[in-house]
């Protein structure tokens, strides 16, 4: 338990010293309400949730994904290539160590993500109250575990030399049919609501709002953070062998 809680300690400082993770987890959603917020006013049409709450939540959402994904996927394919993973395997840390040290980390390296933006977003006059604040840090920090669990299963099954291209394309595809940037609609919205990215921030906008989270959205959030958890078992398995 004590290496894999120091391995944790160490993935989670190398992450939050990265700087092109921080940038687009912490400071790209931050500039991106800073330019929006002024503009973000009055309600969205046929409700009473402003829009400056709708942005707030999406690109807060947008920086957790890229946190949760980008991260993982990225970083695992780079030590396969280096061979770091087939060293650790030679150490005394348990199997299930190195998987478990990149969620524990994920989770605390997402926190300045929500943290930052919130307090951007309440500075710039987002009006939610505590237990509004609250659910909806819990909604986006627990809806991170979808996109870490798909993090590690893309660093473990994509070619090294290709896991960029695709984890920026699974993140860039999901985050304009999830709503991060914009307001989703028509087949968009349709297409989207198959996809996590979708029902992390709809799921996190209704904690924010104070509105019912549907049951179907949990669930396809849940389906989602289980099956990606089990193919990265899988291919972590499956290279254990390699």
């Amino acid at each position: 338990m004590n290496a894999v809680i120091a391995l944790s300690r160490f993935e989670a400082i190398r992450g939050l010293r990265n700087r092109r993770v921080l940038f687009l987890t912490v400071l790209y959603p931050s500039l991106l309400f800073m330019l929006v917020s002024n503009s973000a006013k009055g309600d969205i049409d046929g409700t009473h949730i402003p829009w400056k709450t709708y942005f707030l939540i999406a690109y807060t959402s947008f920086g957790v994904i890229a946190a949760s994904l980008n991260n993982n996927a990225m970083r695992i394919a780079q030590e396969r290539k280096e061979g770091w993973i087939r060293q650790l395997r030679l150490t005394a840390s348990p199997s299930y160590g190195y998987v478990a040290s990149k969620v524990v980390a994920s989770l605390l390296i997402v926190l300045p993500a929500i943290v930052v933006t919130f307090a951007i977003g309440a500075a710039m006059g987002a009006k939610l109250d505590s237990t509004q604040w609250f659910t909806a840090f819990l909604a986006l920090w627990l809806g991170s575990l979808a996109f870490t669990a798909l993090g590690v299963a893309i660093g473990y099954g994509v070619p090294q030399d290709s896991a960029q291209m695709v984890t920026m394309i699974v993140f860039l595809a999901g985050s304009v049919l999830g709503g991060q940037f914009f307001q989703v609609s028509g087949v968009m919205e349709t297409i989207g609501k198959s996809f996590p990215t979708y029902w992390m921030r709809e799921i996190s906008m209704d904690a924010a709002t104070n509105t019912a989270i549907p049951a179907k959205g949990v669930l396809i959030l849940g389906g989602w953070t289980i099956a990606c958890a089990v193919l990265a078992a899988v291919l972590y398995a499956k290279r254990a062998e390699d």
